[in-house]
């Protein structure tokens, strides 16, 4: 029993004695590279600070005056004045295509991307208008539905239907709405089919019907039967 106790003691002292061995190594540490240590943390906090004041003192107050130039600016695109509302007025306002060149990293001027990349595609401009919506950043389903159809149909209109197919169909795939996947699997399967890829025209007009029977009153339907039809034709 005496024995065990010794052990016991020894262990417990060697233990004691290792604690106090990585004590010293650490508050060595500290000691050694107190200053530089001191010197980080606070290049890190003034870092830290100076981000949120940046934020609250340059980003936010060009964020509140994008969108008060932006509010002329959506009037007139409104009205079709499209030419006035993306390039604006000199000396009255600013158009859409100036907002997003003065305050393009704030929240009012990625806003001011997508509405100038509906400007550019109603004046024919295709190539600006999907520079636009690609530089366009969202989170949102239905917007980023949006930027997918635009950019394909942007490309479709340029006559680069092979290259707008796959957009129609991430467009469909981005959100949930009935609206917007009936719109872009539609336009997808028809671009499709004008492309002769009947194959992936049919997933498309299937993968609408499926979420929604009987969808654009039926004609989705007479595609498929269309499609399959065809199909079995060309064995």
């Amino acid at each position: 029993m005496a024995k065990k106790n010794k052990k016991e003691e020894f262990a417990t002292e060697q233990f004691v004695e290792k604690l106090d061995k990585t004590a010293f190594s650490v508050e060595y540490f500290v000691e050694k590279y107190s200053k530089p240590i001191g010197i980080g943390l606070g290049i890190l906090i003034v870092a830290v600070l100076g981000y949120f004041a940046y934020l609250k003192m340059v980003v936010e107050p060009k964020s509140n005056d994008a969108f008060k130039e932006m509010v002329q600016a959506e009037r007139l695109f409104d009205q079709d004045s499209i030419n006035i509302a993306l390039n604006g007025s000199p000396g009255s306002f600013e158009g859409l295509q100036q907002i997003v060149d003065e305050y393009g990293n704030t929240d009012a001027g990625n806003l001011a991307r997508f509405k100038a990349a509906s400007a550019y595609y109603k004046l024919g401009d295709y190539v600006s208008s999907i520079k636009m919506l690609e530089d366009f950043d969202t989170s949102d389903k239905v917007m980023l539905a949006q930027k997918y159809g635009m950019i394909g149909n942007a490309l479709v209109a340029s006559n680069k239907l092979e290259e707008g197919l796959p957009y129609y169909e991430k467009a469909a795939k981005a959100s949930d709405v009935e609206t917007l996947q009936s719109t872009y699997y539609t336009k997808a399967g028809k671009i499709a089919m004008e492309l002769g890829k009947n194959a992936d025209a049919l997933k498309y007009f299937q993968a609408l019907e499926d979420e929604y029977p009987n969808a654009n009153n039926g004609e989705v339907a007479k595609f498929i039967e269309r499609l399959k039809y065809a199909s079995e034709t060309t064995k």
